[in-house]
Protein backbone atom coordinates (compact mmCIF):
# COMPACT_ATOMS: atom_id res chain seq x y z
CA UNK A 1 0.00 0.00 0.00
CA UNK A 2 1.55 3.67 -0.80
CA UNK A 3 2.36 5.81 1.97
CA UNK A 4 1.20 9.22 1.61
CA UNK A 5 3.36 12.32 2.35
CA UNK A 6 2.26 14.47 4.08
CA UNK A 7 0.57 12.17 6.41
CA UNK A 8 -3.00 11.76 7.27
CA UNK A 9 -3.07 14.32 10.72
CA UNK A 10 -1.05 16.91 8.76
CA UNK A 11 -3.51 16.47 5.55
CA UNK A 12 -6.35 17.14 7.63
CA UNK A 13 -4.65 20.20 9.25
CA UNK A 14 -7.52 23.22 8.55
CA UNK A 15 -5.49 26.86 8.63
CA UNK A 16 -6.22 29.83 6.89
CA UNK A 17 -3.91 30.56 3.77
CA UNK A 18 -1.44 33.42 5.01
CA UNK A 19 -1.19 36.57 3.45
CA UNK A 20 1.18 37.01 0.83
CA UNK A 21 3.78 39.68 1.37
CA UNK A 22 5.79 40.78 -1.28
CA UNK A 23 8.56 42.64 -0.59
CA UNK A 24 11.03 43.71 -3.11
CA UNK A 25 14.42 42.05 -2.51
CA UNK A 26 15.33 42.84 0.81
CA UNK A 27 13.20 45.70 1.03
CA UNK A 28 9.55 46.47 2.26
CA UNK A 29 7.28 47.11 -0.84
CA UNK A 30 6.02 50.63 -0.19
CA UNK A 31 3.63 50.38 -3.27
CA UNK A 32 0.69 49.08 -0.87
CA UNK A 33 -0.74 50.47 2.35
CA UNK A 34 -0.57 47.35 4.66
CA UNK A 35 -3.14 47.93 7.09
CA UNK A 36 -3.71 44.09 7.16
CA UNK A 37 -0.80 42.21 9.19
CA UNK A 38 -1.18 44.43 12.57
CA UNK A 39 1.78 45.73 12.45
CA UNK A 40 2.93 48.73 13.99
CA UNK A 41 3.69 52.08 11.45
CA UNK A 42 6.15 53.64 14.00
CA UNK A 43 9.98 52.26 13.97
CA UNK A 44 11.39 50.37 17.05
CA UNK A 45 13.51 52.22 19.48
CA UNK A 46 16.81 53.82 18.18
CA UNK A 47 18.30 52.20 21.25
CA UNK A 48 16.73 48.67 19.61
CA UNK A 49 18.56 49.60 16.12
CA UNK A 50 21.45 50.27 17.07
CA UNK A 51 21.89 47.33 19.38
CA UNK A 52 20.74 45.05 16.42
CA UNK A 53 23.08 46.95 14.13
CA UNK A 54 26.10 45.97 17.17
CA UNK A 55 25.82 42.68 16.18
CA UNK A 56 25.54 42.68 12.98
CA UNK A 57 29.89 41.40 12.98
CA UNK A 58 28.75 38.90 15.36
CA UNK A 59 26.97 36.46 12.65
CA UNK A 60 29.50 33.42 12.81
CA UNK A 61 28.65 33.03 16.60
CA UNK A 62 25.47 31.37 17.71
CA UNK A 63 22.76 33.03 19.81
CA UNK A 64 22.72 32.67 23.35
CA UNK A 65 20.61 28.79 23.87
CA UNK A 66 19.21 30.72 27.12
CA UNK A 67 18.36 34.27 25.88
CA UNK A 68 19.64 35.29 29.39
CA UNK A 69 19.54 39.27 28.93
CA UNK A 70 15.94 39.43 28.06
CA UNK A 71 14.95 36.34 30.17
CA UNK A 72 16.60 38.20 33.37
CA UNK A 73 15.04 42.09 31.91
CA UNK A 74 11.17 40.28 31.91
CA UNK A 75 11.74 38.90 35.26
CA UNK A 76 12.64 41.72 37.06
CA UNK A 77 9.52 43.66 35.31
CA UNK A 78 6.95 40.57 36.01
CA UNK A 79 8.84 39.19 39.45
CA UNK A 80 8.55 35.35 37.44
CA UNK A 81 12.07 33.51 37.64
CA UNK A 82 13.71 33.06 34.33
CA UNK A 83 13.43 29.08 34.98
CA UNK A 84 9.72 29.50 34.01
CA UNK A 85 10.27 32.05 31.08
CA UNK A 86 10.59 30.96 27.46
CA UNK A 87 11.07 32.54 24.14
CA UNK A 88 10.28 31.56 20.84
CA UNK A 89 10.45 32.32 17.15
CA UNK A 90 7.02 34.75 17.63
CA UNK A 91 4.66 34.09 20.35
CA UNK A 92 3.30 31.58 17.58
CA UNK A 93 6.29 28.97 17.98
CA UNK A 94 5.31 28.74 21.68
CA UNK A 95 1.23 28.63 20.99
CA UNK A 96 1.85 25.30 18.60
CA UNK A 97 4.36 23.87 21.41
CA UNK A 98 2.03 24.77 24.33
CA UNK A 99 -1.08 22.34 22.33
CA UNK A 100 1.81 19.66 21.40
CA UNK A 101 2.77 19.35 25.39
CA UNK A 102 -0.94 19.56 26.29
CA UNK A 103 -2.47 17.83 23.95
CA UNK A 104 -2.59 13.49 23.41
CA UNK A 105 -3.97 12.05 19.84
CA UNK A 106 -8.24 12.58 20.79
CA UNK A 107 -8.13 15.54 23.67
CA UNK A 108 -9.47 18.40 23.10
CA UNK A 109 -8.95 21.65 23.82
CA UNK A 110 -11.51 24.35 24.06
CA UNK A 111 -10.76 27.64 21.59
CA UNK A 112 -13.14 30.74 20.94
CA UNK A 113 -14.17 31.38 17.38
CA UNK A 114 -13.14 33.42 15.37
CA UNK A 115 -9.72 33.87 17.31
CA UNK A 116 -5.68 33.67 16.28
CA UNK A 117 -5.47 30.12 14.74
CA UNK A 118 -2.03 29.65 15.99
CA UNK A 119 -3.12 27.49 18.91
CA UNK A 120 -5.64 25.79 17.40
CA UNK A 121 -3.41 24.92 14.49
CA UNK A 122 -1.42 23.25 17.21
CA UNK A 123 -4.28 21.22 18.44
CA UNK A 124 -4.29 19.51 14.97
CA UNK A 125 -1.10 19.02 14.73
CA UNK A 126 -1.06 16.86 17.85
CA UNK A 127 -4.24 15.15 16.61
CA UNK A 128 -6.41 16.74 19.25
CA UNK A 129 -10.27 18.13 18.60
CA UNK A 130 -10.71 21.45 18.37
CA UNK A 131 -14.14 22.54 20.50
CA UNK A 132 -14.83 25.90 19.38
CA UNK A 133 -17.03 28.15 20.96
CA UNK A 134 -18.48 31.68 19.29
CA UNK A 135 -17.68 34.87 20.30
CA UNK A 136 -20.29 37.26 22.61
CA UNK A 137 -21.43 39.50 20.29
CA UNK A 138 -19.16 42.34 21.32
CA UNK A 139 -16.15 39.93 20.04
CA UNK A 140 -14.83 39.08 23.28
CA UNK A 141 -14.27 35.42 24.25
CA UNK A 142 -17.31 33.90 25.97
CA UNK A 143 -16.04 32.55 28.90
CA UNK A 144 -19.03 30.71 30.70
CA UNK A 145 -19.98 29.15 27.38
CA UNK A 146 -16.41 28.27 26.49
CA UNK A 147 -16.50 26.49 30.60
CA UNK A 148 -19.81 24.91 29.78
CA UNK A 149 -18.00 23.89 26.81
CA UNK A 150 -15.41 21.44 28.82
CA UNK A 151 -15.56 17.57 29.25
CA UNK A 152 -13.38 15.03 30.67
CA UNK A 153 -11.32 14.63 27.43
CA UNK A 154 -10.52 18.69 27.72
CA UNK A 155 -6.54 19.29 28.01
CA UNK A 156 -6.34 23.16 27.08
CA UNK A 157 -8.22 25.83 27.23
CA UNK A 158 -6.94 28.74 25.34
CA UNK A 159 -8.17 32.38 25.73
CA UNK A 160 -7.06 35.42 23.67
CA UNK A 161 -7.46 38.57 25.05
CA UNK A 162 -7.72 40.89 23.80
CA UNK A 163 -9.18 38.90 20.84
CA UNK A 164 -7.54 38.51 17.34
CA UNK A 165 -9.54 39.19 14.96
CA UNK A 166 -12.42 41.43 17.08
CA UNK A 167 -10.31 43.25 19.96
CA UNK A 168 -12.68 42.96 22.58
CA UNK A 169 -10.60 42.64 25.78
CA UNK A 170 -11.90 40.48 29.12
CA UNK A 171 -12.73 41.64 31.78
CA UNK A 172 -10.98 40.76 35.16
CA UNK A 173 -14.76 38.98 36.42
CA UNK A 174 -14.24 36.34 32.92
CA UNK A 175 -10.75 35.81 34.03
CA UNK A 176 -10.93 34.81 37.58
CA UNK A 177 -13.57 32.35 36.53
CA UNK A 178 -11.76 30.72 33.92
CA UNK A 179 -8.51 30.36 36.76
CA UNK A 180 -10.76 29.09 39.19
CA UNK A 181 -13.16 27.21 37.04
CA UNK A 182 -10.96 25.09 34.50
CA UNK A 183 -9.91 21.87 35.67
CA UNK A 184 -6.41 21.14 37.33
CA UNK A 185 -5.70 18.40 34.57
CA UNK A 186 -6.53 21.11 31.64
CA UNK A 187 -3.91 23.71 30.97
CA UNK A 188 -5.22 27.31 30.93
CA UNK A 189 -3.58 29.09 28.20
CA UNK A 190 -3.82 33.05 27.82
CA UNK A 191 -2.49 34.65 24.36
CA UNK A 192 -2.01 38.08 25.35
CA UNK A 193 -0.23 39.55 22.02
CA UNK A 194 -1.58 43.04 22.59
CA UNK A 195 -0.90 42.61 26.30
CA UNK A 196 0.97 46.18 26.35
CA UNK A 197 -2.12 48.01 24.69
CA UNK A 198 -4.76 46.59 27.20
CA UNK A 199 -2.61 47.50 30.13
CA UNK A 200 -2.53 50.94 28.90
CA UNK A 201 -5.65 51.57 28.68
CA UNK A 202 -6.37 50.09 31.84
CA UNK A 203 -6.81 46.58 31.34
CA UNK A 204 -6.76 43.23 34.05
CA UNK A 205 -3.32 42.14 34.93
CA UNK A 206 -3.19 38.62 33.86
CA UNK A 207 -0.36 37.65 35.72
CA UNK A 208 -1.76 38.89 39.09
CA UNK A 209 -4.87 36.75 38.97
CA UNK A 210 -3.19 33.85 37.79
CA UNK A 211 -0.65 33.67 40.96
CA UNK A 212 -4.55 31.70 42.36
CA UNK A 213 -4.51 29.00 40.05
CA UNK A 214 -4.49 25.49 41.27
CA UNK A 215 -4.13 24.33 37.39
CA UNK A 216 -1.34 24.38 34.98
CA UNK A 217 -0.95 27.56 33.04
CA UNK A 218 1.05 29.82 30.37
CA UNK A 219 0.41 32.81 29.36
CA UNK A 220 1.64 33.97 25.71
CA UNK A 221 3.01 37.60 24.66
CA UNK A 222 4.80 39.74 21.96
CA UNK A 223 7.32 41.74 21.00
CA UNK A 224 5.91 42.36 17.55
CA UNK A 225 3.78 44.76 18.04
CA UNK A 226 3.94 47.37 20.86
CA UNK A 227 7.92 46.68 20.22
CA UNK A 228 7.23 47.55 16.76
CA UNK A 229 9.64 44.31 16.09
CA UNK A 230 7.62 42.39 13.73
CA UNK A 231 10.21 41.60 11.60
CA UNK A 232 12.61 39.58 14.12
CA UNK A 233 10.11 37.03 15.32
CA UNK A 234 10.51 37.38 18.87
CA UNK A 235 7.84 36.34 21.45
CA UNK A 236 8.01 34.74 25.45
CA UNK A 237 6.25 32.92 27.31
CA UNK A 238 5.28 33.13 31.11
CA UNK A 239 4.07 29.78 32.64
CA UNK A 240 2.85 28.49 35.91
CA UNK A 241 6.46 26.02 36.72
CA UNK A 242 9.51 24.83 35.54
CA UNK A 243 7.66 21.56 33.77
CA UNK A 244 5.88 23.59 31.53
CA UNK A 245 8.93 25.63 30.64
CA UNK A 246 11.13 22.61 30.50
CA UNK A 247 8.25 21.26 28.02
CA UNK A 248 8.84 23.70 25.50
CA UNK A 249 12.67 23.37 26.01
CA UNK A 250 12.18 19.90 24.67
CA UNK A 251 9.61 20.58 21.89
CA UNK A 252 11.53 23.82 21.06
CA UNK A 253 14.03 23.89 17.70
CA UNK A 254 17.73 24.99 18.98
CA UNK A 255 18.75 28.52 19.09
CA UNK A 256 14.73 29.62 17.69
CA UNK A 257 15.79 33.30 18.40
CA UNK A 258 18.62 34.66 16.75
CA UNK A 259 21.26 37.05 17.51
CA UNK A 260 20.07 40.25 16.36
CA UNK A 261 16.63 39.72 17.35
CA UNK A 262 17.77 38.71 21.17
CA UNK A 263 19.82 42.16 20.76
CA UNK A 264 17.04 44.61 19.77
CA UNK A 265 14.17 42.84 21.91
CA UNK A 266 16.25 43.78 24.99
CA UNK A 267 16.86 47.40 24.27
CA UNK A 268 13.34 47.59 22.83
CA UNK A 269 12.08 46.13 26.79
CA UNK A 270 14.03 48.71 28.59
CA UNK A 271 12.76 51.73 26.29
CA UNK A 272 9.81 52.52 28.49
CA UNK A 273 9.68 56.22 27.11
CA UNK A 274 9.53 54.92 23.59
CA UNK A 275 7.12 52.22 24.59
CA UNK A 276 4.64 54.98 25.83
CA UNK A 277 5.28 57.26 22.76
CA UNK A 278 4.19 54.44 20.48
CA UNK A 279 1.13 53.47 22.88
CA UNK A 280 0.14 57.10 22.73
CA UNK A 281 0.51 57.50 19.20
CA UNK A 282 -1.33 54.25 18.09
CA UNK A 283 -3.96 54.55 20.66
CA UNK A 284 -4.60 58.25 18.91
CA UNK A 285 -4.51 57.14 16.07
CA UNK A 286 -7.06 54.02 17.19
CA UNK A 287 -9.60 56.36 18.38
CA UNK A 288 -9.51 58.48 14.90
CA UNK A 289 -9.67 55.78 12.72
CA UNK A 290 -13.20 54.36 14.40
CA UNK A 291 -14.56 57.83 14.47
CA UNK A 292 -13.85 58.10 10.91
CA UNK A 293 -15.62 54.57 10.41
CA UNK A 294 -18.59 55.44 12.59
CA UNK A 295 -19.08 58.52 10.26
CA UNK A 296 -19.51 56.30 7.36
CA UNK A 297 -22.04 53.81 8.94
CA UNK A 298 -19.63 51.15 10.34
CA UNK A 299 -20.10 49.71 13.69
CA UNK A 300 -16.86 49.67 15.82
CA UNK A 301 -16.36 47.36 17.90
CA UNK A 302 -14.29 47.69 21.35
CA UNK A 303 -10.72 47.37 20.89
CA UNK A 304 -7.63 47.37 23.24
CA UNK A 305 -5.61 46.33 20.88
CA UNK A 306 -3.42 48.18 17.76
CA UNK A 307 -6.34 47.14 15.01
CA UNK A 308 -10.41 47.63 14.99
CA UNK A 309 -12.93 45.67 13.80
CA UNK A 310 -16.00 46.91 12.21
CA UNK A 311 -19.16 45.77 11.49
CA UNK A 312 -20.64 46.78 7.63
CA UNK A 313 -23.16 49.59 7.53
CA UNK A 314 -26.91 48.31 7.05
CA UNK A 315 -27.12 50.82 4.68
CA UNK A 316 -25.10 49.43 2.07
CA UNK A 317 -25.29 45.79 0.35
CA UNK A 318 -21.20 45.04 -0.47
CA UNK A 319 -20.08 42.50 1.21
CA UNK A 320 -16.59 42.51 3.97
CA UNK A 321 -14.56 40.81 0.54
CA UNK A 322 -16.48 42.91 -1.75
CA UNK A 323 -14.87 46.32 -0.18
CA UNK A 324 -11.71 44.45 0.61
CA UNK A 325 -11.03 43.35 -3.05
CA UNK A 326 -11.83 46.93 -4.06
CA UNK A 327 -9.69 48.76 -1.48
CA UNK A 328 -6.55 46.26 -2.82
CA UNK A 329 -7.53 47.45 -6.50
CA UNK A 330 -6.10 50.98 -4.97
CA UNK A 331 -3.28 49.81 -3.03
CA UNK A 332 -4.62 49.34 0.43
CA UNK A 333 -4.20 46.07 2.24
CA UNK A 334 -7.08 44.75 5.01
CA UNK A 335 -8.50 41.63 6.26
CA UNK A 336 -12.04 40.91 5.88
CA UNK A 337 -13.42 38.04 7.97
CA UNK A 338 -17.30 36.03 8.30
CA UNK A 339 -18.25 37.02 11.69
CA UNK A 340 -20.16 38.06 12.98
CA UNK A 341 -22.64 37.60 10.15
CA UNK A 342 -22.95 36.36 6.66
CA UNK A 343 -22.02 39.74 5.31
CA UNK A 344 -19.00 39.38 7.47
CA UNK A 345 -16.89 42.74 8.56
CA UNK A 346 -13.57 44.13 8.39
CA UNK A 347 -10.55 43.98 10.38
CA UNK A 348 -8.05 47.65 9.78
CA UNK A 349 -4.85 47.58 12.05
CA UNK A 350 -4.21 51.28 12.74
CA UNK A 351 -1.72 52.84 10.82
CA UNK A 352 0.08 56.30 10.38
CA UNK A 353 -2.33 59.25 9.83
CA UNK A 354 -1.51 59.64 6.48
CA UNK A 355 -2.49 56.09 5.59
CA UNK A 356 -5.53 56.10 7.72
CA UNK A 357 -6.81 59.27 5.90
CA UNK A 358 -6.23 57.66 3.00
CA UNK A 359 -7.50 54.47 3.78
CA UNK A 360 -11.13 56.39 4.78
CA UNK A 361 -11.30 58.70 2.07
CA UNK A 362 -11.38 55.29 -0.31
CA UNK A 363 -13.55 53.74 1.95
CA UNK A 364 -15.80 56.78 1.68
CA UNK A 365 -15.70 56.93 -2.38
CA UNK A 366 -16.55 52.74 -2.33
CA UNK A 367 -19.71 53.49 -0.22
CA UNK A 368 -20.57 55.83 -2.48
Amino acid sequence: MKHLFPIKKVREIVFPQPPVIADRGFEVDGSNVRMNLNESPFPPSPKAIHAAVATLGSFNSYPDHGCSSLAAAVSRQTGIPTNRISFGNGSGELLVALAMLSIEPGDEAVVPTPTFPTCPKGVQIAAGKLVSVPLRSDGVNDVPAMLGAITAKTRLFYLCTPNNPTGGTLGQADILRAIEEVPENCLLVIDEAYHEFSAHGGGPDVLALLSSRVGPWAVTRSFSKAYCLAGLRVGYAISSGTEIQLGLMQLRPNFNVNRVALAAATEAYADKAHLEATLDKTIGERNRLGDGLLALGFEVFPSQANFLAAGLPTATQVSAQDIVEKLKQGGILIQAMPWPNQRGSLRITVSSRENNDRFLSELREILA
